[in-house]
């Protein structure tokens, strides 16, 4: 079994739930993300403040980390979802190099006034771990770094996908081209 470990990240509002969950399940490979294990901490533990919800991303963070060296000690391919930074690159190359996995790292990217529509729409309807501060001005979103490769770099390959408009997407090419780097 091919030892990889896939990365999905990218800018707010990108669709990196939804590709990472078509991803884990086009190539049958576990996927952890971020956002529900903070959801299910969320939930279990409470927060009443920004302070207390900072720690419980924490604890989500320090969990992934957790599954994911479990999961490279046994030779388990995984995929992991999340804003990652340069924190966590410095974390996950040493793990790559310690097991010996080849990491692939998708970032999504897209238009931000197209990306800050979604981001406004969705508001509402996310779960209160997300929402431990204000809905984010134009300004304010508009300060998320254009590309992600400065922050986090863990090597390999590296796939962009430009999801400003879903319906330009074709999953399943990215799909393809995925189980060909892990092939090869």
């Amino acid at each position: 079994m091919a030892k990889f470990i896939i990365f999905v990240s990218g800018l707010l509002a990108s669709g990196k739930t939804t590709f990472s969950e078509y991803l884990s399940n086009g190539l049958g490979v576990l996927l952890i993300n971020k956002d529900y294990v903070k959801e299910v901490l969320c939930e279990t533990i409470g927060f009443n403040n920004r302070e207390e919800n900072l720690k419980l991303s924490d604890a989500t963070h320090q969990l992934m980390r957790h599954i994911t060296e479990s999961s490279m000690r046994v030779c388990l391919p995984i995929i992991l979802e999340s804003n990652f930074n340069p924190g966590d690159a410095k974390y996950f190359r040493n793990e790559i190099q310690k097991y010996g996995y080849t990491p692939i790292t998708m970032m999504l990217t897209g238009d931000k006034k197209v990306l800050y529509q979604r981001f406004i729409k969705r508001w509402e309807k996310r779960h209160p771990a997300h929402k431990s501060f204000p809905l984010p001005t134009w300004e304010e979103f508009n300060t998320q770094p254009d590309n992600g490769w400065e922050r986090f770099d863990v090597g390999g390959e590296k796939i962009t996908v430009n999801t400003t408009n879903f319906e330009n997407i074709c999953y399943d090419d990215i799909v393809g081209k995925v189980k060909k780097l892990i092939n090869q």
